[in-house]
């Protein structure tokens, strides 16, 4: 027993030496909430570099961005069920025609969303600037 308990008090110590020298952690950036998802981790199917200046389209809907730190980027979403993660510093404009689109707001972002289907959402880190302009109503 007393062996046993040695063993797992040296095998939490190489844990907690091991965890002291990992690489350091992130900033955490605001994610989309997109009220009509399932809960799973966001995962944007198109991406634009740090400090990129990048244009998309969807005309069908359901596509999902992710703007990196710095970027500007100009999206249009005609079929709606679009979403957005606009890094820190960075300037996002989104238009979402079909409505139901959501966005996550970084620290320091400009984020401007047009959402003329209704039941948009913003997710907005406390120093970003965030402007919405809904029409259809429901939108958060």
């Amino acid at each position: 027993m007393i062996r046993v308990l040695g063993l797992l008090s040296l095998t939490l110590i190489a844990a907690c030496v091991v965890h002291g020298r990992a690489a350091p952690r992130a900033a955490v950036v605001a994610q989309p909430m997109d009220p009509y998802g399932d809960g799973n981790q966001f995962v944007a199917s198109q991406t634009c570099a740090p400090g990129a200046t990048c244009s998309f389209e969807c005309p069908q809907g359901g596509c999902s961005y992710s703007c990196a730190e710095g970027s500007t980027c100009n999206i249009e979403c005609d079929g709606g069920r679009c979403s957005l993660s606009c890094g820190p510093d960075a300037t996002c404009n989104f238009e979402c025609d079909g409505g139901q689109c959501g966005t996550g707001c970084g620290e320091g972002s400009s984020c401007n969303m047009e959402c003329d289907g209704g039941a948009c959402s913003h997710a907005c880190a406390p120093d970003a600037s965030c402007n919405m302009e809904c029409d259809g109503g429901n939108c958060v």
